[in-house]
């Protein structure tokens, strides 16, 4: 039987669906999406994107666990809260603001507030000092109001690269070379293209902005914990005192 064009086309758009529908599953688990490296001594805030995954029923709690790894611990963690959830800390020493946070809950407070089907929901966590490691892991734990519990905590080895419940990772750089790719940013911003005497530039490119809010804001995450700290430091003398 002849087919016609419109015919063929159809059918190639409803096979596309197919694979991408079958696609989709596997891709969309938790990561953190903002931002995907940090540098080492830096305070960055990171942000867990959380989608559901299922039909007919609602993610109604997410938990964050920090590294445990001597190599990897987080020295400090704070919580930006979401509305419609509650969010729970749980430590394990540490006095200070922040400190010893081994996990962190959120905790839907409706079925309206939960992460509906096709939905997904942003969890903050400003975390710090960044250490000197190659790649930082947070397990997380995805709740249904169905019960069902997911945990994604599993990391990529040489025999399964791309695992099927992967942890949320956040890769580190070294200062230097955080700061050489700045300068060569900066280099490449302040050139001009060659027998253009416009005397145009690169300066106010989308790159250069995100390079130097990058640093900013780098910047502003560690004084604001040195200036807690200093303020803990001085309540504890005048209390001494």
């Amino acid at each position: 039987m002849f087919r016609t064009p419109t015919r063929i086309a159809a059918a190639s758009v409803g096979a596309l669906a197919v694979v991408l529908a079958a696609a989709l599953p596997a891709s969309a688990h938790v990561t953190i999406k903002d931002p995907v490296q940090a540098t080492v001594g830096s305070y960055p805030t990171l942000t867990f994107l959380v989608p559901n995954e299922r039909e007919r029923a609602n993610t109604e709690k997410l938990q964050i666990i920090l590294p445990t790894e001597a190599a990897a611990k987080l020295p400090n963690a704070l919580v930006k809260r979401v509305p419609g959830w509650k969010h729970v800390i749980e430590k394990r020493g540490g006095d200070g603001i922040g400190e010893g946070v081994v996990s962190v809950t959120w905790i839907a407070q409706s079925s309206r507030a939960s992460i509906h089907a096709g939905e997904f929901e942003e969890f903050k966590l400003s975390v710090g000092r960044i250490p000197d490691t190659e790649k930082i892991y947070f397990d997380a734990v995805q709740t249904y109001n169905n019960g069902e519990v997911v945990r994604w905590d599993q990391r990529p080895t040489a025999e399964t690269p791309h695992p099927e419940h992967p942890a949320p990772s956040l890769k580190v750089v070294p200062a230097a070379a955080a700061s050489t790719s700045a300068t060569q940013t900066m280099a490449l911003a302040g050139s001009t293209t060659s027998g253009d005497d416009s005397g145009s530039s690169l300066a106010g490119s989308p790159a250069l902005a995100s390079a130097s809010a990058a640093a900013l804001l780098a910047g502003a995450g560690g004084l604001m914990w040195k200036r807690r700290r200093s303020q803990r430091d001085d309540v504890a003398t005048t209390l001494n005192g």
